[in-house]
C-alpha cells in the first residue's frame, strides 16, 4: 500500500499506470510492477541524468545471491556512484534517505549521511526527527541508535531523550539499545538525579528485568558507589523481590554482584535468608549456586577453632559440595557440564 500510495503521486504517467494493473494483476504483480515504476519515476528524472549508475557485478552477487527489488537495485547503485564520487548535495542526501530507508542496517549508508549534513550545515534537531521516525520501524536497529548517538553528541544538547528512550522501553522494557543509549546520556551529561527510581520503577514493572537489574548497578557504581549503607540498602531490595520471585535470575545476579567484593560469607544475613529459603523447600539453581560459593567463601577465610585440622576441614566441605553439585546437576540441567566441572574440581 505504501507503494501504490507513492506512485500514485507521482506526476507523471507511472501514477495511471498504477490504477490501471490494479484492475487486471493480482497483488504481487502490482507491488512488482509498481516497484520498478517508482525507481523509474526517480532515477529517470533530470536531477540523476548525469549520474552513471554502478550495480553489482555478477561476481559481487554471485557468491551469496541475495533478492531484492528493482528500487533496492536501482538506489544502490546510484548511492554507488555518489559516495565512490564523495559527492556533497542535496541529491545525495536524499539518496542517502531513500537506503537507509531501504535497509537501515547498512553503517555505510549513514557515515555518508553524517558527512553530507554536517558539509551542508544541516539542522541536526530535524535528523533526530527522522531517526525517531526510523526507530519506531527498526527499535532495535543498531545504527539507528549509534547515529543518534552521535548527533546528539555533535549538538551537545539530551533535551528530549531521557523521554524518547522512556517511550521506547515502555513498548519494550528489554530494548538493549535504548537501555544502553540511556546510559551513555546519563553518564555522558551528567543526569543521574532521578535514575535510581526509575530503576526502581522499571524492575517493579518487570522485576525480570536483566536490564533494568544491570541500570540500577550501573547508576550506584557511577555515584555513591556501594559503601555500606547502600549495599545493605541495596541487599534488603534485591531479598525482598527474590522472596516474590525465588527463580528470578536477574535478582539473584544482581545479589551477586553487590556482594562480590566483600564475599558472600561476609554478609550473614543474606545466607541466613538462603539457608531459610532452603529450608523451606524454596530451592532454585541460583539459590544453590549462591550458597556454593558462600560456603566456598568462608572455607577460605574461616580460622575458626573447629576447622583448624585441615583434614577435617577439607573433608567437611568436599562433602557439602559435592551435595550441592548433585543437586545442581538434576535441578539445572542445562548448565549440568557446567556443574559436573565444579564436581570434578571439588573432587581434584
Amino acid at each position: 500500500l505504501t507503494e501504490l500510495r507513492d506512485i500514485t503521486m507521482c506526476p507523471n504517467i507511472c501514477g495511471i499506470a498504477c490504477f490501471v494493473v490494479l484492475l487486471i494483476l493480482s497483488p504481487i504483480d502490482i507491488i512488482f510492477i509498481c516497484t520498478m515504476a517508482e525507481s523509474l519515476c526517480v532515477f529517470n528524472s533530470s536531477e540523476f541524468k548525469d549520474v552513471q549508475p554502478i550495480y553489482l557485478s555478477e561476481e559481487e552477487s554471485g557468491v551469496i545471491n541475495i533478492s531484492c527489488s528493482k528500487k533496492f537495485e536501482d538506489v544502490y547503485a546510484y548511492f554507488r556512484a555518489l559516495f565512490n564520487k564523495q559527492e556533497i548535495s542535496e541529491r545525495a542526501l536524499k539518496l542517502t534517505e531513500e537506503a537507509a530507508n531501504l535497509n537501515p542496517a547498512n553503517y555505510t549508508v549513514w557515515y555518508y549521511r553524517r558527512k553530507i549534513l554536517k558539509e551542508l550545515n544541516k539542522d541536526l534537531k530535524k535528523e533526530v526527527e527522522f531517526c525517531s521516525r526510523m526507530t519506531d520501524e527498526s527499535p532495535k536497529n543498531y545504527q539507528i541508535w549509534h547515529h543518534r548517538r552521535l548527533l546528539i553528541e555533535i549538538l551537545n544538547d539530551p533535551t528530549g531523550e531521557l523521554e524518547f528512550t522512556q517511550s521506547m522501553l515502555q513498548e519494550d522494557y528489554k530494548n538493549y539499545h535504548a537501555w544502553q543509549h540511556r546510559q551513555w546520556l546519563i553518564s555522558h551529561f551528567k543526569l543521574w538525579d532521578n535514575e535510581l527510581v526509575y530503576s526502581e520503577e522499571m524492575i517493579k514493572k518487570d522485576a525480570r528485568n536483566n536490564s533494568a537489574w544491570n541500570y540500577r548497578y550501573f547508576v550506584i557504581n557511577s555515584t555513591t558507589g556501594f559503601d555500606a549503607q547502600v549495599t545493605e540498602r541495596e541487599i534488603q531490595m534485591t531479598l525482598e523481590n527474590i522472596k516474590k520471585l525465588p527463580h528470578n535470575e536477574s535478582a539473584w545476579n544482581y545479589l551477586n554482584g553487590i556482594v562480590e567484593d566483600r564475599g558472600p560469607s561476609s554478609f550473614e544475613n543474606v545466607v541466613n535468608f538462603c539457608e531459610y529459603l532452603l529450608s523451606q523447600k524454596q530451592t532454585s539453581p541460583q539459590l544453590l549456586a549462591f550458597l556454593y560459593t558462600a560456603y566456598l567463601d568462608k572455607f577460605q577465610k574461616t580460622e575458626d577453632e573447629n576447622f583448624k585440622n585441615k583434614a577435617i576441614k577439607a573433608t567437611f566441605v568436599v562433602i557439602i559440595y559435592l551435595q550441592m553439585c548433585d543437586m545442581l546437576l538434576d535441578m539445572d540441567p542445562m548448565r549440568r557440564h557446567f556443574w559436573q566441572q565444579y564436581k570434578s574440581n571439588v573432587k581434584a
